[in-house]
């Protein structure tokens, strides 16, 4: 069953398609960690221990030419809201002391073909299972 999690207050962008990996779905239940909460949390600007999208500062030529002058995920994530385009990661730490330490949460932002997969670190380049949410 599709759940509205687009119905957020301070939305900064659209989740399109949303999935989450079957490992990182385990994990969340396993753990008692409210991933939608956590998708709330990326649609509003906060992005984890990658920062908060009202402290991005950038520069002219870093706003005109985002990928090409940082790696700063921050600032990475500001110009793919700003153009509609590119992608918005987020990564939240987990609250349990076991193997995986991290949730991520990555937006593609492409017009209508938009997508949020939700996974675990390890599964990052690998084929899994993405179950729509």
């Amino acid at each position: 069953m599709p759940l509205h999690i687009e119905a957020v207050t301070n939305k900064q962008f659209s989740l399109g398609k949303t999935f989450i990996t079957q490992g990182a779905l385990t994990y969340c239940q396993e753990n008692n960690i409210d991933y939608l909460e956590l998708t709330h949390r990326h649609t509003a600007g906060d992005f984890g221990i990658v920062g908060y999208l009202d402290n991005a500062q950038l520069t002219r030529a870093e706003r005109q030419h985002g990928p090409y002058l940082t790696y700063d995920g921050l600032k990475l994530n500001a110009v793919a809201i700003l153009d509609s385009q590119g992608i918005v990661l987020s990564i939240y730490p987990s609250p349990s002391p076991k193997g995986n330490s991290q949730l991520w949460i990555e937006t593609l932002l492409a017009d209508d073909k938009t997508y949020t997969t939700i996974s675990l670190p390890s599964e990052y380049l690998e084929t899994t299972t993405h179950i729509p949410i």
